[in-house]
């Protein structure tokens, strides 16, 4: 049996930032797991320094399960941990390390229970393990490439990836919550870029590129649209009100002031929610200038647009351009997809019945990810895909994830890993 705490980690201690994104390292740990327990991935990939990993665990019946994670984490500054950012140290409970809740943990858990299911017999349905490269840089030579160049068909299935996770307190004292994510905003990233004439740095003018850039960056940052409800949070405000978390009756809503009212309340309330109820703008990085007293002829900003349900990132970006045309900056997609998510189905009830299985009083929510997985890709080749880390964190560990001291509970693994295979029991124990 593997022991989900020392693949974590092991595979933590390997330095898969991107980029550059070399993950031959974590792909081989990975597939030397798999081989000591008789299983036979294949890798595959762009390059042999970003595979992608792809093995049938067993099972010959239809639809399958597809277990998917990524290997590549995002960089760390060592100077700014507490501990070495791969070093997998525990401390007070915790293992500390970047890639721990992004997504490794969720690797390890996948990998410790499938090899346990295989062994256990109990798989009547396919069951496939997917590690992704790329996905912290768009998943182009990682989970894009994966679903254009399978080795091997996986037939009608369905995936459980990353997107959502357990959190305690976030819409009651007291409450366990796990985000299922079922839907994922739409990134739209865009360059703003204005030139100028260059001078010295005692005669500025109004007219200049940095200073025309910094007041459309402002209007961009300070774009607050009305709130307004999409399916996907509808379902999740449904849940909480008939579990007792929220009086707020979505269908009785009507439009109008009074509900725009009752959404800006809402958001109020729950600070997460805010970012489901609108487009949201954040001012991401700046160029301008090389010297403290020359102004420079040129200036660019870059905007990350997350947009719900709904809208068209080519409508989003016409509007930007609306906003700051007077201005002479121009704006330019550098990213861009649109909304996307999976319908309610066998799947979420198994998962529901899994998570509940553990944590029996915890409250399990469809939710819409702010953030965009490599989810999509699967989506887009016939696969509902969601995505759970079914591992419960305190609110305050939560906005750790891509930040400084990323860590996971020790004993939450165990208890992750207990979850996905009771999700392979419930997924093989259905007709």
């Amino acid at each position: 049996m593997t022991d989900p705490v020392a693949l974590l980690s092991e595979y933590v201690r390997i330095d898969t930032s991107n980029p550059p994104g070399n993950c031959r390292a974590a792909a081989d740990l990975l597939c030397g797991a798999l081989r000591e327990n008789g299983l036979s991935p294949v890798t595959f990939g762009v390059r042999p320094e970003k595979p992608n990993v792809l093995c049938h665990v067993g099972g010959t019946e239809e639809p399958g399960l597809v277990l998917i994670h990524h290997m590549d984490v995002v960089p760390a500054k060592a100077e700014e941990w507490s501990v070495p950012p791969f070093s997998a140290e525990v401390r007070d409970g915790f293992m500390y390390g970047r890639g721990t809740l992004d997504t490794k943990g969720l690797g390890a858990a996948h990998w410790s229970a499938a090899i346990r299911a295989a062994k256990a017999g109990i798989l009547r349905r396919k069951l496939f393990l997917v590690a992704n490269a790329d996905e912290e840089v768009g998943g182009g030579e990682g989970a894009e490439y994966f679903v254009r160049n399978l080795p091997f068909p996986i037939g009608p299935a369905f995936g459980m990836n990353e997107g959502g996770v357990g959190v305690r307190d976030v819409f009651g004292a007291g409450g366990k919550f796990f985000l299922l994510n079922m839907w994922e905003k739409g990134p739209v990233w865009m360059k703003l870029s204005a030139s100028g004439r260059a001078g010295h740095g005692s005669r500025p003018s109004a007219k200049d590129a940095p200073a025309r850039l910094i007041r459309a960056l402002t209007r961009v940052t300070e774009i607050r649209e009305p709130a307004r409800l999409t399916e996907p949070v509808r379902d999740m405000l449904r849940v909480l009100r008939a579990k007792g978390y929220l009086d707020l009756d979505v269908d009785a809503l009507r439009g109008g002031a009074e509900e725009a009212a009752s959404l800006e309340a809402l958001g109020c309330r729950f600070p997460e929610i805010d970012p489901l109820l609108r487009n949201t703008f954040a001012v991401t990085t700046l160029a301008a200038g090389f010297k403290p007293n020359v102004i420079p002829s040129s200036a660019e900003g870059t905007i990350d647009a997350r947009i719900v349900p709904g809208e068209e990132p080519s409508a989003v970006v016409d509007r930007l351009r609306t906003m700051v045309a007077d201005l002479g900056v121009s704006v330019e997609i550098l990213f861009a997809e649109k909304p996307n998510g999976s319908p309610m189905g066998p799947l979420y009830t198994a998962m529901e019945a899994a998570v509940l299985a553990v944590h029996p009083d915890a409250v399990v929510l469809p939710y819409m990810c702010t953030g965009f997985t490599d989810s999509r890709f699967f989506r887009s080749i016939g696969i509902p895909t969601y995505g759970l880390m079914p591992v419960l964190l305190p609110r305050a560990e939560h906005g750790k994830i891509h930040g400084v001291d990323e860590r996971i509970p020790v004993d939450g693994i165990a208890e992750m890993t207990e979850i996905v295979y009771a999700l392979i029991e419930r997924w093989n124990a259905g007709r």
